[in-house]
């Protein structure tokens, strides 16, 4: 019994960083800030929940790295109200860790589903500002069409919708992407229409003239492709869609502050010389250096954040069989540049160059000598401790 209770224990302990990867940043609405003004956690995945009204049935959030929201967000969610969730709380997860000591800015849209009378209102408004921009777009000439380029019209075309279309969503997050290819061949046959052929086209009364039937050719034309605009925009506005009611925009909010580490290498090495595989010559000596990552754990693969590039001196000299020394330029000591992986922590391999010179004879000329500069490859473990600064940022 004291066993298995023994055995619970520590597998309550080992599950305990699993289920506690999440903060909570409570937003409060009025004040525009999040757990009374402290700041938000960096470098982890937490949640930010808050109070809304019963009738909002989405909240969105976007996060910006600066106060520009007209970019791509950096991170965005979306919490949606189900039949079984709090009245009055959203909660929504962060799941792209923030950086220490950083400013962002973060806007919290509200969504309140619309009725489908007031979806149908929205269409027809969208088909009548399209249609009046068509209808002020054509020309009929004698023989032909006056209009834009149809790329230019079906640019404008995509505006109009997009910025009609601007305050609404649905659930699945689907924006209007714009106009079909259907529609820009449509705009492209408008504007190589030949009106001359209109009486081969349509029926025309024996007392029609020639201008009136050509009009009604070109006004025939220009209808059919209003309605495959209006049948696009439809497909957009028949799912249930949500309005824009409230927006929260909360600028320049700081993370917390994050500790700044420099990691000391101290560890043990072996410089080749010259020679082949059966015989050559090397030494081995312990070395000191500092390594910089090619990335931070929470913002890179762990390949690169295991990754670095090392520098440092050798703590003593080489000796490369009798009477050959080898130090170093500047320190007279051996310095060598190295790329390191973390094999386990703590633990790091290094392998790179060494900057090596013939020891001088005299002691009065300690500076670089080029003829007596060499480089050779090197490898070494060392052990890998964080020194962790306070810096003020």
């Amino acid at each position: 019994m004291k066993s298995t209770s023994i055995l619970l224990t520590i597998l309550l302990i080992i599950s305990l960083p699993a289920t506690a990867q999440y903060k909570t940043a409570i937003f409060n609405y009025e004040r525009a800030y999040f757990d009374d003004g402290q700041p938000l956690p960096a470098e982890n995945r937490f949640i930010i929940s808050g109070e809304t009204g019963a009738n909002i049935d989405i909240v969105e959030l976007k996060i910006y790295h600066s106060a520009n929201t007209a970019k791509v967000p950096l991170y965005q969610n979306t919490w949606e109200r189900r039949e079984t969730s709090p009245v009055n709380t959203f909660t929504l997860p962060v799941n792209q860790p923030l950086r220490g000591n950083e400013a962002y800015t973060f806007v919290l849209n509200y969504y309140t589903k619309i009725s489908v009378e007031q979806q149908r209102q929205l269409l027809g408004q969208l088909d009548a500002a399209l249609g009046a921009y068509l209808d002020q777009s054509f020309r009929v000439e004698r023989s032909s069409i006056d209009m834009q380029h149809p790329r230019t019209m079906r640019t404008d075309l995509n505006a109009i919708a997009q910025q009609g279309l601007s305050f609404y969503r649905n659930r699945i997050n689907y924006s209007f992407a714009g106009f079909s290819d259907l529609v820009y061949q449509k705009l492209e046959q408008l504007g190589e229409l030949k009106l001359r052929k209109a009486r081969f086209n349509i029926f025309a009364k024996n007392d029609e003239n020639t201008k009136s039937v050509q009009l009604r050719y070109a006004q025939e034309q220009i209808a059919a492709l209003k309605m495959m605009v209006s049948k696009e925009v439809a497909q957009f506005a028949g799912v249930q869609l949500y309005a824009l009611t409230d927006s929260k925009k909360v600028s320049d909010y700081t993370t917390e502050k994050t500790k700044n580490a420099l990691a000391i290498n101290v560890g043990y090495g072996g410089v080749y010389y010259a020679g082949t595989f059966d015989n050559f010559s090397s030494d081995t000596a312990p070395y000191a250096g500092i390594s910089i990552p090619f990335g931070k754990a929470p913002f890179a693969s762990p390949f690169w954040a295991r990754t670095s590039i090392s520098t440092g001196v050798f703590l003593q000299n080489m000796k490369f069989g009798t009477g050959r020394v080898a130090t170093g330029p500047l320190v007279q000591r051996p310095f060598f540049l190295a790329l390191g992986y973390r094999a386990l922590p703590f633990i790091r391999l290094n392998a790179g160059a060494t900057v090596l010179q013939d020891k001088q004879t005299s002691s009065t000329n300690p500076d670089i000598n080029l003829d007596k500069l060499y480089i050779r490859p090197f490898v070494g473990l060392s052990m890998e401790l964080n020194l962790w600064l306070n810096l003020n940022r």
